[in-house]
């Protein structure tokens, strides 16, 4: 840009007032770009050339140094990880700013063999080192070049080992790890417990279609120490997940259960205080009494059930004891969009109240996404507005658009559509219809 004088002033030149600025303020605009963007940069302005390896917050992404060219995966997978390791050696190389305190480090990278033990001998020293004695936040996530969708037994198990040998391999940085995505791994059963036992800062642990073999039941069996705080599982394939202690959790999500009902068991989770599960039914899964099941959980102050398209679920009013928001999504495809072969035919849902005594105290949010105006559901909130004393809301959500749906209606006009509200008169009608006999001053939003 022009300058007082009418010259014009390259903006990465050593004249330009960014590079005036103090090396604090030019290390934190750095660190809010992606690295190869800040490597740049520094490599443009003289100024800022040795800026890169002060930053104190790291974050590095294999995907960033991906080619573009069109080759096949594997061969960009090992390009992309030649590059990674090149730049984890710059960023972390002990000769380097000796003064400097990583206080984050977000790393994602690829379970490629011959770039595993260099990467693993470069975080450990560096989190060993007295300089990086404080990192506040480390985080790996850790993929396969292998899809998910793709992988066979054979590449499960073959990842999984890789996996653990790169966990034996920096036992520094496990030990102060704290949040751990992993993909398609195949666990031996001792696995998971010493990785437990290891990773005694570990908070966040999201494991995506893994398991320990056909059948398998995860077993979580923490340390009094674990910090463990939530725990994520999508598309697993385990029959049953058993949290026996895990005295820090406070978080569950599961989107997929392939065994018998209930597909978790509670033990020592005296923290736990939010459930999220979202899955398909398949045929042999019978229904079950969410009350009973999460009887040994009174913390639970937030539940959202997702019920895809046949889920099959008992609900009990004695589960909101404890409850500040419960919600709910009711799943309807005719289309079978959610890609499961195996279903239970017809929906199932079993709305079942408990004693009219019982009153309850805490329940402040209901929230159903997926609506329908039909006597089930429309007698199942109006229950809900007479045991639940303190509900302030209900908020009612049509069902999330799809347009394989909408085309199976347009081509077929004998289908009748899902009954939600379209217009303000039938909102208020259906407000009316749910608190009729009802003093209350509960807002009702549909949208």
């Amino acid at each position: 840009m022009p300058n007082n004088a009418g010259q014009v002033v390259d903006p990465l030149s050593d004249d330009d007032r960014l590079s005036s600025l103090p090396d604090d303020v030019l290390i934190h605009i750095l660190q809010r770009l992606q690295l190869r963007t800040a490597a740049q940069t520094t490599i443009l302005a003289r100024r800022w050339s040795h800026l890169l390896q002060s930053m104190t917050h790291l974050k590095i992404d294999a995907n960033e140094f991906m080619p573009c060219q069109s080759r096949r995966k594997a061969t960009r997978v090992k390009v992309a990880m030649s590059r990674y390791t090149q730049a984890i050696r710059t960023l972390l190389a002990p000769t380097v700013e000796p003064d400097r305190t990583i206080r984050t480090m977000h790393l994602r990278f690829y379970l490629k063999n011959n770039y595993l033990l260099s990467i693993a001998r470069l975080v450990d020293d560096a989190v060993q080192s007295a300089s990086a004695s404080k990192i506040e936040v480390l985080d790996f996530a850790i993929l396969t070049e292998v899809s998910e969708l793709c992988c066979t037994e054979k590449d499960l198990a073959r990842f999984g080992r890789r996996f653990m040998s790169f966990f034996q391999a920096c036992p520094n940085a496990f030990r102060c790890l704290t949040s751990l995505s992993l993909c398609a791994l195949r666990f031996r059963d001792s696995d998971i417990p010493n990785l437990l036992g290891s990773c005694h800062q570990l908070q966040h642990l999201l494991l995506r279609a893994c398991d320990s073999g056909r059948n398998s039941v995860l077993k979580i069996d923490a340390p009094p120490c674990s910090q463990l705080r939530t725990l994520r599982m999508i598309f697993c394939s385990y029959i049953k997940v058993q949290l026996i202690h895990v005295p820090k959790l406070e978080s569950v999500d599961c989107d997929t259960w392939v065994g018998a009902n209930p597909p978790v068991y509670f033990g020592c989770v005296p923290l736990l205080d939010k459930i999220r599960f979202s899955s398909t039914c398949l045929t042999m899964q019978q229904p079950f009494v969410l009350s009973s099941w999460l009887s040994t959980v009174p913390t639970l102050t937030s539940l959202l059930l997702g019920f895809q398209d046949e889920m099959k679920s008992r609900r009990n009013y004695s589960l909101y004891s404890s409850l500040k928001s419960f919600n709910v999504k009711i799943s309807h495809h005719i289309c079978g969009g959610d890609g499961f072969e195996y279903n239970a035919g017809r929906s199932n849902v079993v709305w079942e109240a408990s004693s009219d005594s019982i009153k309850h105290k805490n329940l402040r949010l209901l929230d159903i996404i997926g609506f329908q105006a039909e006597e089930n559901l429309i007698k199942y909130i109006r229950l809900t507005i007479q045991r639940v004393i303190a509900l302030q809301r209900i908020h009612l959500h049509e069902k999330e658009p799809c347009e394989d749906c909408d085309d199976i209606y347009l081509n077929t006009p004998s289908l009748s559509r899902t009954r939600f509200p379209n217009n303000e008169a039938e909102k208020d009608l259906l407000r009316e219809q749910l608190l009729q006999g009802f003093s209350s001053t509960i807002e009702i939003i549909i949208c």
